[in-house]
């Protein structure tokens, strides 16, 4: 056995023990999907005849499910606050911005560096890993597919797999069930105060990435457990 086998890993060193179980978020913490969410946003305005909004913009609006993400658009268009929007346009538009997101969901969207090799080793390594997103479970096994990521996760949890949404630690819980893996024996990882938040509220360990989408405040300011530039940086 060589030296770096008996050493405990990073994740381990974190948790106090080596984890047995792995739970990612999607969008901004394995995949920039950003390009894609911004086309469709912008085919849902531009049919409305309203504004389109810049893909920084749409950067800023994401980690809170896709119907906050309409949302935030109608208020950039209208000029209000996300509270004024009425609930029948917004029930409408995210309808909208559905049909237009199924049309595109995966063209423009890439892996972040460091992802495909983390998995590789995390796999090799025999943990159970996760997907734990707000985005709606049906446009999740398209995205893995789309990047070769599909046979790495054995549970997928969508923002409407549940009742419950980051930041409740009801869809950590969950996936944890599945797993068949107590919170404890876990490591959630993700690049928002949305991740953070359901991690705390599960009493679990929380890793995050520097690059993601934290609606523009530096995710170090969410206080995780640890803060990365890549994946392959948590292999260590």
């Amino acid at each position: 056995i060589g030296l770096s086998e008996l050493m405990p890993s990073l994740l381990g060193k974190l948790l106090g023990r080596d984890p047995e179980g792995l739970l990612f978020d999607l969008e901004g913490t394995l995949v920039d999907s950003v390009p894609d969410l911004a086309v469709a946003i912008n085919a849902m305005l531009m049919a409305a005849n309203l504004p389109l909004a810049g893909e920084p913009q749409v950067r800023d609006w994401v980690g809170n499910g896709a119907k906050v993400l309409v949302e935030h658009a109608l208020a950039f268009a209208y000029q209000c606050d996300r509270a004024e929007v009425a609930r029948d346009e917004l029930r409408y538009q995210y309808q909208q911005f559905l049909v237009f997101y199924r049309e595109s969901s995966s063209q423009q969207s890439h892996l972040y560096k460091g992802v495909a090799p983390a998995l590789q080793h995390w796999r090799r390594q025999g943990l159970k890993m996760a997907v734990v997103t707000n985005k709606p479970a049906e446009f999740i096994t398209p995205l893995l597919e789309r990047f070769n990521l599909q046979d790495y996760f054995s549970v997928l949890v969508g923002g409407d797999t549940l009742l419950q949404q980051k930041p409740d630690p009801a869809p950590i819980q969950y996936a944890c069930k599945e797993l068949d893996l107590s919170v404890d024996q876990c490591i959630m990882i993700g690049d928002s105060c949305t991740d953070v938040g359901a991690a705390r509220a599960a009493n679990m360990t929380v890793a995050c990435v520097s690059y993601g989408y934290n609606h523009g405040v530096p995710i170090e300011e969410t206080r995780p457990d640890i803060v990365v530039d890549s994946l392959s940086d948590l292999i260590v």
